[in-house]
């Protein structure tokens, strides 16, 4: 059972009489500024629309919610939160308040960092801006901690994956981070909203570590600091343009690396299809033969009543007589 739920300070509005947030195993945090996806992934993970997104230049998202969802047999619980970076400090004091609260309610968890996609290769400095703030508040720890960059365009760079995942770890100073990459998908088709959740079902079980998260300081961003920040992002990440291409080597092992987890990942994804479609196709021989075997036993006990029936009206005529 899914139950949504919204964060209060510290105290908690439930639509269930259990506590679901403390059921879960443990929590995965959803964070990144406005408009890259977090609410759309975080209905992806829990396989409903629970959290409200849309296509729409302004936030959706103004306080901290959660939802429980169960996969493979084990309790999780997303929480999506408001981004970080505003155009005025009213909303951005308001959205640090928000994060709080996640990590107050939950701070055994996975945090999943959402930047947004693009075929160029370059992140929103804005992006790296709220990243920054918020690590230097928690201290995200690499065990942890994956990176997603969702909507990605079906064309790009062939290293786009290899180039990407050295950058990110140069520019936020953790060269073994994680990266989630996630392609563009027709959100109608339930086929590829399966396999985007089985992708970050993959990083949650199988890369990453649950750690305890406790706030070491304040999040510290001023909106009249932010293009400063976002100034020193952009030329961080000019320097780094130049350096990279003499990690090619580097790139190129990294790139292979992600072709053969796709690889394993597709070949898994269409082992569960294909045992999906044979435990349905048993299910349907099973319910056709206890179909058949009900339409035995109603025929049997409709040939008996009757003959019951006759043998009692055999001799009606002595009794009018």
């Amino acid at each position: 059972m899914n139950t949504q739920n919204a964060v209060d300070g510290d105290t908690v509005a439930v639509s269930d009489t259990n506590n679901a947030a403390n059921s879960a195993e443990f929590g995965i945090i959803l964070l990144g500024n406005t408009g890259v996806g977090k609410s759309f992934l975080g209905n992806i993970l829990v396989g409903d629309e629970v959290f409200i997104h849309e296509c729409n230049p302004s936030s959706v998202t103004h306080a901290t919610e959660f939802q429980t969802f169960i996969f493979d047999g084990q309790t999780f619980v997303v929480f999506n939160i408001p981004g970080l970076v505003e155009d005025n400090q009213e909303a951005i004091d308001h959205n640090k308040q928000e994060i709080y609260k996640a990590f107050r309610r939950c701070p055994n968890s996975i945090i999943a960092f959402v930047f947004t996609g693009g075929s160029s290769g370059r992140v929103k400095d804005e992006d790296l801006v709220a990243f920054n703030a918020i690590h230097k508040a928690f201290n995200f720890k690499e065990e942890s901690l994956f990176l997603i960059f969702n909507d990605l365009p079906l064309k790009k760079s062939p290293d786009y994956e290899g180039k990407t995942q050295i950058k990110m770890g140069q520019l936020i100073n953790m060269p073994d981070v994680k990266v989630c990459f996630l392609d563009r998908i027709d959100q109608n088709n339930v086929d590829e909203r399966y396999q985007l959740c089985m992708k970050m079902m993959e990083f949650i079980m199988n890369q990453c570590e649950p750690k305890f998260h406790r706030k070491e300081g304040d999040i510290i961003l001023h909106i009249d600091h932010i293009q400063k920040l976002k100034d020193e992002s952009k030329e961080l990440q000019n320097q780094l343009e130049k350096e990279i291409l003499k990690l090619q080597n580097t790139i190129d092992e990294k790139q292979h690396q992600y072709a053969a987890d796709k690889v394993r990942m597709e070949h898994e994804y269409q082992t569960i299809k294909d045992q999906i479609v044979k435990q349905e196709q048993e299910a349907a021989r099973e319910k056709a033969e206890m179909q058949r075997q009900i339409g035995e036993l109603q025929n049997r006990s409709v040939q008996v009543i009757c003959q019951n029936a006759k043998k009692k009206n055999r001799h009606w005529w002595k009794k009018i007589f």
